[in-house]
């Protein structure tokens, strides 16, 4: 090849380099374009999709709620319905405990009248007490633990009751051995 030949050729060549070039420029601003284009779209879509979420979730809160309210709500009267089976059971055993220990305590008395009355008195509150104190503490604690500050109320109450009952009936019984002895 000649000269000539040579730099036509590498004018031709330095042509289609400078065409390409442009081309490549136009190319470039082209891709970079669709790109900002795409990345938005794609941050719209991305909103978009959250947004979507964000009511999908508040659909299911909105469906979800009222069934745990209302499962919530019978697991409640199931409770209460057992506790008030406990509570009656547990009356209906202090009561048959009170009768089955009053006779014998009574008994005791009777037989330790002269002089001891007032230390018997004593003895028989507290063996009452503890005995009763113990059936109802293991009863509790097999039951219901969760109900345990509700029934101890009750059972002091009642505890105070036969305790005064009792007393009064002891008091009575010492006042009738008095007036006949």
């Amino acid at each position: 090849m000649n000269t000539n030949e040579q730099v036509k050729q590498a004018q031709a060549n330095f042509r289609t380099i400078t065409d390409l070039k442009g081309k490549l420029e136009v190319l470039t601003c082209h891709v970079e374009t669709r790109k900002e284009t795409l990345d938005e779209e794609i941050e719209e879509k991305i909103n978009e999709a959250i947004r979507n979420a964000r009511d999908c979730l508040e659909r299911v809160q909105e469906n979800i709620e009222p069934k745990l309210e209302s499962i919530i709500r019978d697991r409640l009267d199931i409770l209460k319905i057992k506790m008030d089976r406990f509570t009656e059971d547990g009356l209906s055993e202090l009561r048959k405990e009170i009768d089955k220990q009053t006779p014998l305590l009574t008994q005791k008395v009777l037989e330790e009248v002269d002089g001891l009355v007032s230390s018997k008195l004593m003895m028989a509150r507290n063996e009452l007490s503890q005995s009763i104190d113990q059936k109802i503490q293991a009863g509790m604690k097999v039951a219901l633990a969760d109900y345990r500050m509700l029934i101890d109320k009750k059972y002091s109450q009642l505890r105070k009751i036969s305790l005064t009952a009792l007393g009064v009936s002891l008091v009575g019984l010492g006042v009738f051995l008095s007036i006949n002895l």
